[in-house]
């Protein structure tokens, strides 16, 4: 039975030739092997999910949720994954990342977004070079691929970042770019928040996924999936170098402290008794020693210089200075 179109939320529909090209989707939507790309917040997409897609409410409901993390869910009619790429949408500054809805049928894929995502983007542009997948699956696969690739320089500029803060950590501290290091650690935390489960998501989609669809080949999902491992370990390596070397700065700051501290110490320790002489000299009172003598002054310098020497002395003789 024909399909309706989504209406104005329909972002790009396409078919997929078999040959790595597509061709525009005109009137009916039910044959495929077919890709929708469509707007998850425009109402028009909201009502074709209820009525009109073929998609089952728990479904439909999965893929308009507000709130998401990465996950795959297997159905007897199909395969809802849901997974998240880093943000390059400057209309979402606000969102580290931006998740990519796929419900994955034999013949059809239907995606969702609410920010424009550059995987999908650069999977639609070889498709229209006729580079493109020739099979819902390989849609699949190119869309994972294209995910965790704009990942890589990401991670990898983190951890060139978080190599020159280790480097300026080696001295005392002071040339660290504090705030730059608690946004790599805050960055790390945020990708590894989503990348580890969206590993899991992906697992069970090749593990799962021959059954749904045929054409699936498990061997070039699981090169994927290794990618995908191996950012997450670097996400965990990059938070765990940046919390050493957070605690390496704080040690050097309490050290720093606390030998600004000790000095101040000694300090006060040398000018205690001084001041207590001078206090009591000082008070105004008649029958102090040396009023009136033009010898008075020198001779009190004299002794409150012999009291610094006798407490310097005494210091060293006990190792603290």
């Amino acid at each position: 039975m024909a399909q309706e179109r989504p209406g104005s939320g329909l972002i790009f529909g396409i078919r997929l030739d078999g040959r790595g090209g597509s061709v525009p989707v005109e009137g009916d939507t039910s044959a495929g092997p077919l890709w929708l790309h469509l707007e998850r917040h425009d109402p028009a997409v909201q009502a074709w999910l209820a009525t009109d897609a073929g998609v089952p409410p728990a479904v439909a409901r999965a893929l308009l949720e507000e709130d998401t993390r990465p996950r795959c869910v297997v159905r007897p009619d199909g395969i809802l994954l849901i997974l998240r790429g880093i943000n390059f949408d400057p209309a979402a500054q606000h969102e580290e990342t931006i998740a990519v809805r796929l419900w994955v049928e034999p013949g059809r894929l239907l995606s969702l977004r609410r920010y424009r995502v550059m995987a999908v983007n650069d999977l639609k542009e070889s498709l229209e070079r006729g580079e493109g997948p020739g099979t819902v699956a390989d849609l699949v696969l190119r869309i994972v691929e294209r995910l965790t690739a704009r990942m890589i320089p990401e991670i990898d500029g983190m951890e060139e970042d978080l190599g020159a803060l280790e480097v300026a950590s080696l001295g005392d501290g002071s040339a660290v770019d504090r705030g730059r290091l608690g946004e790599i650690r805050r960055r790390a935390l945020v990708l590894h928040r989503y990348l580890a489960p969206q590993r899991e998501a992906l697992v069970e989609f090749r593990r799962t996924g021959g059954e749904r669809l045929a054409e699936l080949d498990p061997m070039d999902f699981q090169e994927t999936i290794d990618r995908v491992t191996r950012l997450v370990e670097d996400l965990d390596a990059l938070r765990s170098r940046a919390a050493i070397v957070e605690d390496g700065l704080a040690l050097k700051a309490a050290e720093r402290m606390n030998r600004n501290m000790y000095w101040l110490s000694i300090v006060a320790t040398v000018f205690l008794p001084i001041g207590f002489v001078t206090g009591l000299l000082g008070v105004n009172v008649g029958g102090i020693p040396g009023a009136e003598s033009p010898w008075g002054f020198a001779a009190l310098v004299g002794l409150l210089a012999g009291l610094i020497a006798i407490e310097v002395w005494i210091m060293r003789r006990a190792r603290l200075i």
